[in-house]
């Protein structure tokens, strides 16, 4: 499920408004305060509509973006967070996030292979080593084999810089039959 920017707006400045227990936010408020913040960031002058709000508060509530949110509706009017403490943006990490986490961490690994991204060895050790940390687990359980004695990995960090600024490159094949 793709989320846009607004979208993400939209829930930051709800969530926003959840924390502040100094104001009772009903519907009606929350719409105007994130109309509000839309205008402030991006220059929308059309609002938002009562729908959108309530969708959006329906998506915080449940699981699909991992929020689980306990949003409450007081005296059948004013929204609150059922815990007071609670914030969308200090929501723990669940176990499919690290599971995501350690294949990234697994695929930057074989980066280390080729000298453009020799600065990032330290970093991607480091992210690793955090998060076995943090899920008390040890190791990989698959290493994939890179050989740095194989030619032609000394071109991959100027084919890389070419694709990346859309450089046009002239290669000439040679078989590996070839003298």
């Amino acid at each position: 499920m793709a989320v846009n920017k607004l979208a993400l707006i939209r829930y930051k400045t709800i969530d926003d408004c959840l924390k502040n227990r100094f104001r009772k936010w009903t519907l009606d408020d929350i719409i105007e305060k994130v109309s509000a913040t839309l205008y402030e960031l991006e220059g929308i002058t059309s609002g938002v509509s009562k729908r959108t709000i309530q969708a959006d508060i329906q998506l915080m509530r449940s699981d699909k973006l991992g929020y689980n949110a306990p949003i409450v509706v007081k005296d059948k009017r004013f929204y609150a967070y059922e815990n007071p403490s609670f914030s969308i943006t200090k929501a723990p990490i669940n176990n499919a996030d690290v599971d995501k986490m350690k294949e990234i961490v697994g695929v930057l690994k074989q980066f280390n292979a080729f000298n453009y991204f020799d600065e990032m060895s330290d970093m991607i050790a480091r992210l690793e080593n955090n998060l076995n940390k943090s899920t008390k687990q040890s190791g990989n359980h698959i290493q994939l084999e890179s050989n740095k004695l194989v030619k032609g990995l000394e071109c991959i960090p100027s084919l890389y810089q070419a694709v990346l600024n859309k450089r046009s490159l002239l290669i000439e094949y040679k078989s590996f039959k070839a003298q």
